[in-house]
């Protein structure tokens, strides 16, 4: 008597989801170029703030020799110099190393994030004596600490100047923020920021969020 025949077992087919090579590929290279995208904009931004960095430290480099420049003018004269001419004036009394490019006139603009920063002369400041010598001069009521000499701004013209009362007066900040441009992090609305210089030789870094 022959054994009874078992049928065949088969497989059991399982739902299984096998992606296309090509949709596959696409998907990794979406993945790949948004990695890319978003490497590039981070160094891009790194890119950004290390100019901004270098071009406030060429600023501060131009003031600073602008201050003695001025400095030096009131030794001669011992008054600061007017307004209406103040360019003219301090370009004889700037010098730089033999192998600074431009020369001692390249202390007159700077870089910025777009174009190029020149300086403003308060005219507050004209006439001023650094150094007082009789009980006349205007340092015995205008304290240098609070006495804007120069800030800078994008695109301005030689001898160009503007009135900046003392920075204790609420008007004096006011004037202040209304005249700088910012052209330094231009891009970051809060840490875009400015140079100033005040009659005590002090450099400051100001920036919108200074003035909320």
């Amino acid at each position: 008597m022959s054994e009874p025949e078992t049928p065949l077992q088969t497989p059991s087919k399982r739902a299984t989801f096998r992606m296309d090579q090509r949709v596959q590929f696409r998907i990794q290279l979406c993945f790949v170029s948004v990695l890319a995208i978003l490497l590039l904009l981070g160094g891009y931004r790194t890119y950004l703030s290390f100019k901004a960095q270098r071009d406030i430290t060429i600023g501060r480099t131009n003031m600073l020799n602008l201050y003695k420049a001025l400095a030096n003018y009131v030794q001669d004269w011992d008054r600061l110099p007017p307004a209406n001419a103040w360019t003219d004036l301090v370009r004889g009394y700037l010098t730089a190393p033999p192998n600074t490019p431009g020369g001692a006139e390249s202390y007159l603009h700077g870089p910025a994030d777009t174009g190029m920063v020149g300086y403003i002369y308060n005219d507050l400041a004209a006439g001023y004596n650094l150094e007082p010598t009789n009980i006349n001069d205007r340092q015995k009521t205008l304290e240098p600490g609070n006495l804007v000499l120069l800030i800078e701004k994008v695109d301005v013209e030689p001898n160009a100047s503007i009135h900046i009362p003392t920075l204790r007066e609420p008007e004096g900040e006011k004037v202040l923020q209304d005249n700088l441009s910012f052209p330094h992090l231009a891009d970051d609305k809060e840490r875009a920021a400015s140079l100033v210089l005040l009659a005590n030789g002090r450099i400051i870094l100001r920036t919108r969020r200074d003035f909320r």
